[in-house]
C-alpha cells in the first residue's frame, strides 16, 4: 500500500518571530536615540564591495550538497504504533491507576472514552534497492504497526525482518523495487576530526529528512547497557561501542544514517547525552561494521549468533596493574560458568585476561565486544596473566547455556589482627560469620576467608585497590587464608614495603583479584 503524505509547513510562527524581531529592532533604535546612526551604518554596508568566495570554501560547499543529493532520497521516516490486539475507538478505558497506591482514590472517576495507542517516531535508511531498511531496535520494539514515509511523501507498510536488542539494530522491509539506497563504508578506518552528516526526522514528523553536519568527536566510546559486564549464563550484556559526533542528533533521529563526505554509511544514529532532553553536542552512532555484521545475519536468518566465552569479569584495579605491570585494559575474571568454553579450556576465577586474538585490551569492556563479534565454533586465542605468569589458551567458543558453582566452608579463629590493619592498610578484617556472609550476599553460612568490616575511604586499599566493605578475602600473597589466624600468619611473613596479590571471593562462586602494599617499617 502506498499513499502520498504532504506535510504543510506553517509559516505563521516563523513570520511572527521575524516580524516581532523587526519591530523590536526599530523600537529599540528609536528608544535609545540611535536611529540615524543605525541608518548610516546600513548604507555603508550596502555600498561595500562584494568579495568572491574562496575556491576551497566553494568546493567544500559543493561536497556537502552532493552528499545530501545522494543520501537523502534513501532516508526514511518511521512512524511506529502499538495498538492493543482488541483495540477499538469505542472501547472503554480502564482506570490507569489500578493496582497502584492511588487506585482507590480514582476508582469512582469516569475513564470512559477511546483508548489512546502508543506511537513513536524514528528514522531509517535503505541499504538495498529491494526495500531493506536499517533502523534501531528501540524504534520498532513492541510496535505492531509500522509506516515508512519516503522523502517524496510516499507511504509504505513495513514488516520486521529481524531485531537485535543487544546491538540495538533492526532491519525492516517495504515491498518496493529499484529504490535508492546508501552504500556502507568502513568504520574501522574513520578518524577523529573527519566531517560527517546526520540525517533523520528530529522531534516531529514535519521535520523529515533534516540534515545536520559536524565532525567525529571520538571513536570507541564504550558504554554499558543494562546490568554489569557479563559473558555468563544470563546472556551477553548490552555493551555498545559508539562513534561520538557533534552533528546535531535529537529524538526522532534514532535509526537514521551518519555518513562521511563520500556519502558512505559509517554509523546508525542511536543515542545522545543531554541534561535538557535535546541536543547538547554529544551524539552517538553504532559503527557500520557492527551494523553490517548484525544486519547480514538478521536478513539471512532473522536472528544473531554470538560467541560465548563463559565468564563474568571486571577491570583490574590500579594497584593490581602497578604490581603486575599490566595494561590499563586488563580484565579480571570474576566467575567461570561450569561447562562453558572457558571452563573447558582451563580459565579460572582470578585469571587476568590481557589480550584476545593478539589484540591487547585497552578497555576491559572490549572483551564482550570482541567475543560478541565472533560466532559459536570460532576459536579465540586468550592471553591470561595467572599468578604473574603469562599463559595463552586457544578456546573454541560456545553458545549460551546454564552452569553453576559451589563454595567451600570456614572455621572460626580469634581476632588477633583485624583492628591492627586499619593503621597499616586502612582496613579492618573479621572472620566471616553467618550474619556477615548473608549481608555480603552469600547463600552459604560458612565461607572460607576474612571479610572487610571497615575501610578508610582515603586509603590505598580503597582508592587504588578498589576494596570495599563486605569484600571477602580468600588468598593473600598467593597463599590461601581461611580465617584471621591464617591471614595473620601469612601477612606477618610479607616483607615490609612489598606489594602482594589479594584474591577475593564473591557470591555464586565468583572471584576477583587486586593488590595491596605492606607499609615500610617505622623507625623508632
Amino acid at each position: 500500500m502506498r499513499t502520498k503524505r504532504n506535510y504543510p509547513v506553517s509559516l505563521a510562527v516563523i513570520v511572527a518571530v521575524f516580524l516581532s524581531g523587526g519591530l523590536f529592532a526599530m523600537t529599540g533604535a528609536n528608544l535609545f536615540g540611535i536611529g540615524d546612526k543605525a541608518g548610516v551604518e546600513t548604507r555603508a554596508a550596502e555600498s561595500a564591495p562584494v568579495v568572491d568566495a574562496l575556491p576551497e570554501a566553494t568546493t567544500l560547499e559543493d561536497t556537502f550538497t552532493q552528499v545530501v543529493e545522494r543520501v537523502n532520497p534513501a532516508v526514511v521516516q518511521i512512524q511506529a504504533e502499538n495498538l492493543p490486539t482488541d483495540w477499538s475507538p469505542d472501547a472503554p478505558r480502564t482506570n490507569p491507576f489500578e493496582n497502584t497506591p492511588f487506585g482507590d482514590f480514582f476508582r469512582d472517576f469516569d475513564f470512559d472514552g477511546p483508548q489512546i495507542p502508543r506511537r513513536g517516531l524514528g528514522s531509517g535508511v535503505l541499504i538495498r534497492p529491494d526495500g531493506h531498511i536499517l533502523t534501531n531496535n528501540h524504534v520498532i520494539e513492541n510496535m505492531n504497526e509500522l509506516a515508512v514515509i519516503a522523502m517524496d511523501g510516499t507511504e509504505y507498510e513495513a514488516r520486521v525482518i529481524g531485531a537485535d536488542p543487544v546491538s540495538d539494530v533492526a532491519v525492516i522491509k517495504i515491498d518496493a523495487e529499484a529504490l535508492p539506497y546508501v552504500g556502507m563504508g568502513d568504520s574501522d578506518h574513520i578518524k577523529v576530526g573527519q566531517w560527517v552528516m546526520a540525517f533523520g526526522s528530529p522531534i516531529e514528523a514535519s521535520l523529515g529528512n533534516t540534515v545536520t553536519a559536524g565532525i567525529i568527536s571520538a571513536t570507541g566510546r564504550i558504554r554499558i547497557g543494562n546490568g554489569s559486564v557479563n559473558d555468563d549464563a544470563s546472556g551477553p550484556a548490552p555493551t555498545y561501542n559508539f562513534i561520538q559526533t557533534d552533528a546535531a542528533i535529537n529524538p526522532g533521529n534514532s535509526g537514521g544514517p551518519l555518513v562521511n563526505l563520500r556519502g558512505e554509511l559509517i554509523g546508525i544514529n542511536t543515542a545522545i547525552i543531554t541534561r535538557t532532553g535535546g541536543y547538547q553536542g554529544i551524539g552517538f552512532a553504532i559503527p557500520v561494521n557492527t551494523v553490517r555484521n548484525v544486519a547480514d545475519q538478521l536478513i539471512a536468518t532473522g536472528r544473531v549468533e554470538r560467541g560465548k566465552l563463559g565468564v563474568s569479569y571486571g577491570p583490574a584495579s590500579e594497584a593490581l596493574i602497578e604490581t603486575l605491570n599490566l595494561s590499563q585494559g586488563a580484565a579480571v575474571v570474576g566467575s567461570v560458568v561450569a561447562g562453558s568454553a572457558a571452563d573447558n579450556a582451563g580459565i579460572r576465577p582470578g585469571d587476568i585476561i590481557v589480550s584476545l586474538n593478539g589484540k591487547q585490551l585497552s578497555n576491559h569492556q572490549q572483551l564482550s565486544l570482541w567475543i560478541g563479534a565472533m560466532k559459536p565454533g570460532d576459536y579465540a586465542e586468550v592471553e591470561v596473566n595467572r599468578d604473574g605468569e603469562q599463559k595463552i589458551f586457544r578456546i573454541k567458543l560456545g553458545g549460551w547455556e546454564n552452569g553453576e558453582s559451589t563454595l567451600a566452608g570456614n572455621e572460626d579463629a580469634p581476632e588477633t589482627i583485624g583492628n591492627r590493619l586499619m593503621d597499616e592498610l586502612g582496613i579492618t578484617l573479621g572472620n566471616v560469620t553467618p550474619d556477615l556472609a548473608r549481608e555480603a550476599g552469600f547463600e552459604e553460612e560458612t565461607i572460607d576467608g576474612v571479610i572487610v568490616t571497615d575501610i578508610d575511604p582515603t586509603s590505598y586499599a580503597a582508592r587504588e585497590a578498589n576494596l570495599r566493605q563486605g569484600a571477602v578475602i580468600s588468598e593473600i600473597d598467593r597463599k590461601e587464608v581461611r580465617n584471621l589466624k591464617e591471614f595473620e600468619a601469612v601477612y606477618d611473613n610479607i616483607e615490609a614495603g612489598k606489594a602482594f596479590i589479594v584474591r577475593l571471593r564473591a557470591p555464586n562462586g565468583g572471584a576477583g583479584i587486586t593488590a595491596l602494599k605492606k607499609p615500610q617499617a617505622q623507625e623508632e
